[in-house]
């Protein structure tokens, strides 16, 4: 994919590189997951040289959810079949002692993916350098240039783009998110050899098992010959992850008996409350010649913790002002795309994980609040404006429902359902 500004700014980031000679490369990208493998991936194609590091053997394994919208994935020339595992035709919502919620997804606008295989595919369309088993183990910013301490040698860059997740080192060497929280998940890959019945029930159908743990919840998502089921939480406190797990997992009928947990770090995004938006939107994300993408800058979904999408995004970003020579714009950019939808996601959060039961039976049960989060896990929408829509949604619903105004069909189509496992009281 060619960078939108692309035609102008290949001109002036080359007429900006006539010195490179004195720089080992132009951008070094610490980490190579999703964010980092994008950066890399936009940066090569406006034909900046890049090096990318990590400190893992790759492909590495990574836990997570995997669920990238198609939209996303559309926006690369390069195909992605190879790696996506499943596309679920349905998403059931459930809450202890409530009846579930279940949405059909006719244009199954979501993909699952294991993240060890689309990472290393979306790196090796990039293109670049990769120096895998290698840690960043310093960084020194001058004005001209950045110094990367690699391993036992010293690499200069003009640019150094940070990709290395939620308890990103390049972020603490640069002063950046010094206030930064990080909450976790806690996930596993159960086969599904020999299990008909688990494949009948969850082959094709998401599951996000509300109220199971405070601020957060459990999932259950189809990915081939196999589940990935997962628990997380998006506020730091002392909550048993693998307890709260096993219970809702074996309440849906699966076993984890032999199944290997992973545990991974969630950052949380933090944005100041309403009124102070405007003064100052989000945390620094960047210095005069490094920038931090995905995980790193903390670019999760407060409310979902969906996070893939936004890497890739920042990381397009962040190429764009590279390719500019010119950060300054970067962290309102960020704020414009998804900042200011992540922290009306922040403030849902809020809300909704204080009183979830309440907010599930007015929520998510609500046909109208069902769609909109669906629009979002597609990026058919955003979370912007999200409160006026669910108030319009929930004064309409009465009148609706007591024979009014028919309700308009939509793309998901909602229905309350009772199987659900075994149901808990």
């Amino acid at each position: 994919m060619v960078l939108a500004t692309d035609a102008w700014q290949r001109s002036s980031y080359d007429r900006a590189c006539r010195l490179m000679s004195r720089h080992d490369f132009d951008a070094v990208v610490a980490g190579a997951g999703a964010a980092g493998g994008a950066a890399a991936y936009y940066l090569t194609r406006a034909g900046v040289r890049v090096l990318v590091v990590e400190k893992a053997h790759l492909p590495r394994y990574k836990a997570c959810g995997g669920a990238i919208p198609r939209q996303t994935l559309a926006r690369f020339p390069s195909d992605f079949a190879s790696v996506i595992e499943a596309a679920p035709a349905r998403v059931r919502f459930t809450f202890p002692g409530l009846q579930p919620v279940e949405v059909a997804l006719p244009d199954q606008p979501v993909v699952m993916v294991m993240r060890h295989k689309f990472d290393a595919l979306l790196l090796a369309h990039s293109g670049a350098e990769v120096l895998q088993d290698t840690a960043v183990t310093g960084v020194v910013e001058r004005d001209d240039q950045v110094q990367v301490r690699v391993g036992d040698r010293a690499i200069t860059a003009r640019y150094l783009v940070g990709a290395d997740g939620a308890a990103s080192q390049v972020a603490r060497w640069l002063g950046l998110r010094q206030t930064r929280r990080v909450a976790g998940t806690l996930d596993a890959e159960v086969p599904l050899d020999g299990r008909a019945d688990l494949r009948e029930e969850y082959g094709n159908r998401a599951v996000f098992a509300m109220g199971v743990i405070p601020w957060g919840y459990a999932w259950v998502f189809p990915k081939g010959d196999h589940l990935s089921v997962g628990i997380m939480r998006t506020r730091i406190g002392r909550a048993n992850l693998r307890t709260a797990l096993e219970r809702e997992i074996d309440r849906l009928g699966i076993r984890l008996d032999g199944v290997r947990l992973h545990g991974h770090p969630l950052p949380c995004y933090q944005a100041p409350i309403w009124p102070w938006w405007h003064r100052q939107p989000q945390e620094s994300l960047s210095t005069r010649r490094c920038l931090l993408v995905g995980d790193a800058a903390g670019l999760v979904d407060p409310l979902i913790g969906e996070g893939i999408r936004y890497a890739i995004a920042s990381a397009r970003l962040a190429a764009e002002a590279i390719v500019r020579d010119d950060l300054a714009g970067y962290e309102g950019a960020i704020w414009r795309e998804m900042g200011h939808s992540l922290a009306t996601a922040s403030m849902a959060a809020n809300l909704y994980y204080r009183i979830p039961r309440l907010s599930y039976q007015m929520g998510v049960r609500n046909p109208a609040t069902v769609r909109h989060i669906v629009d979002v896990l597609a990026e058919r929408s955003s979370y912007v404006g999200i409160g006026r829509r669910l108030v319009a949604a929930a004064v309409r619903r009465p009148f609706e429902a007591g024979g009014g105004r028919p309700e308009r069909p939509s793309r998901p189509t909602v229905r309350y359902s009772s199987k659900v496992g075994k149901e808990e009281t």
